[in-house]
Order: structure tokens, then sequence, then C-alpha cells
């Protein structure tokens, strides 16, 4: 967690982006979430995509383990918040938003119960090794049948240290071969991220269903 606070202090959070994501505005409504659902966003950071999804009717609670990156995000779309703490994590709700501060891999079982699920750059952000720990996670904060869209970024790891990390389409099969249904709906190729010094750079957009 050290190394994401540092990032927020020295304002060095390359992933923000300053509009809506171009593959989310053009895949989610594809999900079919009603409205009035309650959708999970795994470390948000100060996205604005919670913005467009809660101007879809959305209840949007994100989970996010550094309290700068929260308090930003209610502080710049002047949004008053009600703070509770919930044992070691902090509850910040201001309705439609909800935001869980705290370590994302040791929230209680249960503590959110979405609907659907949103994920731009949290998977790129862990390492190999904890990734099935993530999606342990996301089947622990969700109900049945709950419908997620993953956006991912893959490159040649042994190009980038990383994060963020690559995430190739056949590792996102693997692990979330067991319980969830699994589609993937668009591959693009990022040819202007290649100034990185990456031969290659892809991202893909997936639908993932939960099916217990």
């Amino acid at each position: 967690m050290g190394f994401w606070k540092n990032r927020w202090q020295s304002q060095q959070i390359g992933w923000h982006r300053a509009e809506y994501n171009d593959s989310m505005v053009k895949h989610w409504p594809s999900l079919e979430i009603p409205d009035g659902s309650e959708v999970l966003v795994p470390l948000c950071g100060k996205s604005l995509d919670m913005l467009w999804l809660a101007n879809q009717g959305h209840e949007v609670v994100g989970l996010e383990m550094v309290e700068q990156a929260v308090q930003t995000f209610f502080q710049e779309n002047e949004l008053e918040t009600k703070s509770v703490k919930l044992g070691n994590h902090i509850q910040h709700s201001s309705p439609p938003f909800t935001i869980f501060q705290g370590d994302f891999f040791e929230l209680k079982e249960g503590t959110v119960n979405a609907d659907a699920w949103y994920d731009r750059a949290a998977m790129i952000a862990i390492p190999l090794d904890s990734r099935k720990a993530y999606v342990d996670q996301l089947r622990k904060q969700t109900k049945p049948n709950a419908v997620g869209l993953l956006i991912t970024f893959a490159y040649p790891q042994k190009e980038m240290e990383g994060p963020p990390f690559a995430l190739h389409d056949e590792h996102v099969f693997e692990l979330f071969s067991n319980g969830f249904e699994v589609e993937c709906l668009e591959n693009i190729d990022l040819g202007d991220e290649k100034e990185r010094g990456l031969t290659s750079v892809t991202s893909s957009v997936f639908r993932i269903k939960r099916l217990a």
C-alpha cells in the first residue's frame, strides 16, 4: 500500500483519465444492468468513470486503499460525505456514492453485495501472484449472476516492470474459469502506447458473469 500512497502524494497518477473511458461508454449498455443496481468499482481512485456509472442510474460502491484518493474524489466533485469506521475500513458515503477505504483484500465477505462490477485499472495494478485472491474477493462482494465489465492492458511483461502489469486474454479466461462465464467483446491495438518502448500493446474488453 505504501507504493500507492507515495504515488498519490507525488501526484504520479498516470492511470487517472480526465474523461470517461471509451470502452466503458461503448460496452456497458450491452450488459443491460437495471437502474438502481449496485455497481462495485475496485481500486477506484478518483475515477470519473464512477460519475458516468452514477449517471446511468446506478449506486456506485468504490474500494480504494489510499485515503488521499478517496478524499480527492469527493472534494473535486463537491460532495459532502459521512464517514463511519467499519473494522479496518472507513466507509465514506455521499449518495449515490459509497467508497470503502482500506486494504481491498481484507474487506469482510458480504460487506458489499453488488449486482455488477467495473474494472478499468484494478487487475492490471495487481501483480500476477495476487490475482486469484482478487477474483476471490470479487466473488465475496457480489451477488450470484452479477455481471462485470473488465478492460485489460497487455504487453510483453519482460519489456516493462510494471505497474501496470500485463493482463493477457488467456490469463483472464484462466482466472475466471471457475464459477464465471467469460466473453471477450473487443480487442484493441493500442499503438500509441508503444512510446513506452513496448513492441506491442493491446487492450481487451470482457463481459464476465458470476454463475454461483
